[in-house]
Protein backbone atom coordinates (compact mmCIF):
# COMPACT_ATOMS: atom_id res chain seq x y z
CA UNK A 1 0.00 0.00 0.00
CA UNK A 2 1.45 3.63 -0.65
CA UNK A 3 1.77 5.87 2.25
CA UNK A 4 -0.45 8.87 2.28
CA UNK A 5 1.16 11.81 0.61
CA UNK A 6 3.38 9.60 -1.47
CA UNK A 7 2.15 11.22 -4.37
CA UNK A 8 -0.76 13.54 -4.09
CA UNK A 9 -1.15 13.77 -7.57
CA UNK A 10 -2.60 10.64 -7.93
CA UNK A 11 -4.93 11.02 -4.34
CA UNK A 12 -8.34 12.62 -6.24
CA UNK A 13 -11.36 13.59 -4.61
CA UNK A 14 -13.25 13.48 -1.09
CA UNK A 15 -11.55 10.38 0.95
CA UNK A 16 -13.95 8.34 2.85
CA UNK A 17 -14.70 7.47 6.39
CA UNK A 18 -14.92 3.91 7.34
CA UNK A 19 -14.31 1.60 10.33
CA UNK A 20 -10.71 0.00 10.27
CA UNK A 21 -9.95 -3.26 8.83
CA UNK A 22 -7.74 -4.81 10.73
CA UNK A 23 -6.06 -7.00 8.17
CA UNK A 24 -5.86 -4.37 5.69
CA UNK A 25 -5.37 -1.27 7.76
CA UNK A 26 -2.97 -2.31 10.78
CA UNK A 27 0.40 -1.83 9.01
CA UNK A 28 -0.74 2.07 7.63
CA UNK A 29 -1.81 3.05 11.02
CA UNK A 30 1.48 2.05 12.46
CA UNK A 31 3.07 4.50 9.96
CA UNK A 32 0.97 6.84 11.08
CA UNK A 33 2.31 7.22 14.81
CA UNK A 34 6.04 8.26 13.65
CA UNK A 35 4.31 11.40 12.53
CA UNK A 36 2.03 11.27 15.88
CA UNK A 37 4.20 10.72 18.85
CA UNK A 38 8.40 11.51 16.90
CA UNK A 39 6.59 14.37 16.22
CA UNK A 40 4.88 15.47 19.45
CA UNK A 41 7.06 13.74 21.85
CA UNK A 42 10.84 14.99 21.00
CA UNK A 43 13.18 12.32 21.14
CA UNK A 44 10.63 9.70 20.98
CA UNK A 45 11.85 7.20 18.47
CA UNK A 46 9.23 4.30 17.10
CA UNK A 47 10.87 1.04 17.64
CA UNK A 48 10.12 -2.44 16.59
CA UNK A 49 8.64 -2.97 20.77
CA UNK A 50 6.18 0.17 20.17
CA UNK A 51 4.89 -1.33 16.70
CA UNK A 52 4.32 -4.72 17.94
CA UNK A 53 2.84 -3.26 21.13
CA UNK A 54 0.78 -1.01 19.56
CA UNK A 55 -0.38 -3.28 16.81
CA UNK A 56 -1.66 -5.96 19.62
CA UNK A 57 -3.66 -2.88 21.20
CA UNK A 58 -5.48 -1.89 17.73
CA UNK A 59 -6.43 -5.95 17.03
CA UNK A 60 -7.82 -5.83 20.39
CA UNK A 61 -9.56 -2.39 20.30
CA UNK A 62 -11.37 -3.84 16.80
CA UNK A 63 -12.73 -6.28 18.99
CA UNK A 64 -13.76 -4.52 21.96
CA UNK A 65 -17.26 -3.10 21.59
CA UNK A 66 -16.12 -0.25 24.29
CA UNK A 67 -13.78 1.16 21.43
CA UNK A 68 -14.26 2.52 18.00
CA UNK A 69 -11.58 2.87 15.08
CA UNK A 70 -12.30 4.95 11.94
CA UNK A 71 -9.85 5.56 9.01
CA UNK A 72 -10.06 8.14 6.09
CA UNK A 73 -8.86 6.18 2.41
CA UNK A 74 -8.29 8.09 -0.60
CA UNK A 75 -8.01 6.24 -3.99
CA UNK A 76 -7.02 3.22 -1.90
CA UNK A 77 -4.20 4.90 0.09
CA UNK A 78 -5.21 5.35 4.19
CA UNK A 79 -5.01 9.08 5.02
CA UNK A 80 -6.58 9.71 8.21
CA UNK A 81 -7.31 7.76 11.78
CA UNK A 82 -8.93 8.24 14.54
CA UNK A 83 -9.16 5.72 18.05
CA UNK A 84 -11.89 6.42 21.03
CA UNK A 85 -13.08 4.44 23.23
CA UNK A 86 -15.62 4.56 26.94
CA UNK A 87 -13.25 4.78 29.55
CA UNK A 88 -13.18 4.99 33.48
CA UNK A 89 -11.39 7.14 35.68
CA UNK A 90 -10.94 7.92 39.15
CA UNK A 91 -13.66 10.86 39.13
CA UNK A 92 -15.26 9.94 35.89
CA UNK A 93 -16.72 6.43 36.01
CA UNK A 94 -17.85 6.69 32.74
CA UNK A 95 -16.15 9.18 29.80
CA UNK A 96 -15.18 8.81 26.37
CA UNK A 97 -11.53 9.33 25.52
CA UNK A 98 -10.28 10.03 21.89
CA UNK A 99 -6.76 8.13 22.14
CA UNK A 100 -5.25 9.05 18.51
CA UNK A 101 -5.92 10.83 15.97
CA UNK A 102 -3.86 11.77 12.30
CA UNK A 103 -4.89 13.73 9.57
CA UNK A 104 -1.83 13.42 6.23
CA UNK A 105 -0.29 16.35 5.55
CA UNK A 106 -1.68 16.94 2.09
CA UNK A 107 -5.15 16.95 3.75
CA UNK A 108 -4.82 19.18 6.74
CA UNK A 109 -6.57 22.39 7.21
CA UNK A 110 -9.31 20.74 4.99
CA UNK A 111 -11.89 19.64 7.70
CA UNK A 112 -10.78 16.47 7.55
CA UNK A 113 -9.74 16.33 11.22
CA UNK A 114 -13.59 17.41 12.12
CA UNK A 115 -14.58 14.58 10.28
CA UNK A 116 -12.58 11.87 12.01
CA UNK A 117 -13.69 14.07 15.10
CA UNK A 118 -17.37 13.88 14.34
CA UNK A 119 -17.53 9.90 13.83
CA UNK A 120 -15.75 9.56 16.93
CA UNK A 121 -18.19 12.28 18.88
CA UNK A 122 -21.14 10.42 17.08
CA UNK A 123 -20.17 6.81 18.35
CA UNK A 124 -19.83 8.13 21.80
CA UNK A 125 -23.01 9.90 22.06
CA UNK A 126 -24.66 6.46 21.05
CA UNK A 127 -22.83 4.57 23.76
CA UNK A 128 -24.49 7.19 26.25
CA UNK A 129 -21.35 9.53 27.09
CA UNK A 130 -22.10 12.58 27.79
CA UNK A 131 -18.07 14.07 28.74
CA UNK A 132 -15.23 13.38 26.30
CA UNK A 133 -11.47 14.00 26.65
CA UNK A 134 -8.14 13.91 25.04
CA UNK A 135 -4.57 14.83 25.77
CA UNK A 136 -2.79 16.69 23.24
CA UNK A 137 0.95 18.36 23.61
CA UNK A 138 1.49 21.55 24.32
CA UNK A 139 4.15 21.72 21.46
CA UNK A 140 1.32 20.87 18.96
CA UNK A 141 0.36 24.14 19.08
CA UNK A 142 -2.48 23.68 15.76
CA UNK A 143 -3.56 20.57 17.26
CA UNK A 144 -4.87 22.77 20.48
CA UNK A 145 -5.90 24.91 18.53
CA UNK A 146 -8.10 22.98 16.59
CA UNK A 147 -9.54 21.03 19.68
CA UNK A 148 -10.46 24.25 21.18
CA UNK A 149 -12.00 25.60 17.53
CA UNK A 150 -14.24 22.23 18.45
CA UNK A 151 -14.96 23.17 21.46
CA UNK A 152 -12.96 21.07 23.76
CA UNK A 153 -11.31 23.23 27.10
CA UNK A 154 -8.17 22.91 29.57
CA UNK A 155 -9.53 20.91 32.39
CA UNK A 156 -6.41 19.52 33.45
CA UNK A 157 -2.69 20.32 33.19
CA UNK A 158 -0.28 17.39 33.39
CA UNK A 159 3.10 17.98 34.10
CA UNK A 160 6.19 16.66 34.12
CA UNK A 161 9.85 16.58 35.45
CA UNK A 162 12.59 15.12 33.55
CA UNK A 163 15.77 14.18 35.08
CA UNK A 164 18.96 14.43 33.11
CA UNK A 165 21.72 11.91 34.45
CA UNK A 166 23.36 8.81 33.02
CA UNK A 167 21.94 5.57 33.31
CA UNK A 168 23.20 4.10 36.51
CA UNK A 169 23.93 7.43 38.09
CA UNK A 170 22.39 8.00 41.77
CA UNK A 171 20.11 11.28 42.27
CA UNK A 172 22.81 12.58 44.62
CA UNK A 173 19.72 13.38 47.09
CA UNK A 174 17.92 15.99 44.25
CA UNK A 175 15.40 13.17 43.17
CA UNK A 176 12.12 11.49 44.21
CA UNK A 177 14.01 9.04 46.04
CA UNK A 178 14.65 11.25 48.74
CA UNK A 179 11.55 13.58 48.86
Amino acid sequence: MRSAGADDGLLQGEPTLRTLNVRRDVDQVLEFQRDVYEGNFPGFVIDEYFRGDYSRDLRRAARDPNESLYVLEQAGVLCGFIWSAVISTIVDPRVGYIKNVYVAPHLRGRGQAERLLAAAESWLADQGIDKIMLDASVINERAVAFYEKMDYVTERVRMVKRFDRAPGMSSGGHGPDHV
